[in-house]
């Protein structure tokens, strides 16, 4: 006679339970190097996106990069980061001409090269007022929103 167990889940639908959680919390938990959902390129540089009541405000992270090496466009909703970096110059003057070979890397997790990204914004922005400052390796691009998208104070009139 076969024994039925009610009320109790078989011991492997526990495991696949238990590894569909671990799975669900390291694919929807904030992005950490090596386990996010865009490759390395597509999220190089990581952004900061938040707005205020008459601003968007992005944030990207860019040290090294050259302020000459950007190109920043708006259209609509949507923001267009591209630039590049060059390889860096890890040999300098001094280093003997013997040892002018290329360097062997023990880790590399700056990238290089070129780089584009598309953002889409939560609301229209005013494409002609649009700031960007590059300081200390940080990029700020302040949109202010579009007039239509701005809160209005109306005021109430009585009859």
């Amino acid at each position: 006679m076969q024994l039925l167990r009610v009320g109790y889940a078989h011991p492997l639908e526990d495991l696949r339970d238990e590894m569909d959680r671990l799975w669900n919390s390291l694919t929807t938990a904030p992005p950490l190097h090596g386990w996010t959902r865009q490759s390395a390129k597509e999220a190089f540089p990581a952004i900061n996106l938040f707005e205020t009541a008459e601003t968007v405000v992005l944030e990207a992270e860019l040290p090294g990069i050259d302020p000459d090496a950007l190109e920043i466009t708006t259209l609509g909703d949507e923001v267009t980061l591209k630039g590049h970096r060059d390889e860096p110059d890890v040999l300098s003057q001094d280093t003997p001409t013997e040892n002018t070979a290329t360097p062997t890397w023990h880790r590399r997790e700056r990238g290089i090269g070129e780089f584009v990204r598309r953002l889409s914004l939560p609301t229209l922005i005013d494409p002609e007022d649009v700031e960007a400052r590059l300081q200390d390796g940080v990029l700020t691009v302040t949109c202010p929103k579009a007039a239509a998208c701005r809160p209005r104070k109306v005021t109430v009139t009585s009859t």
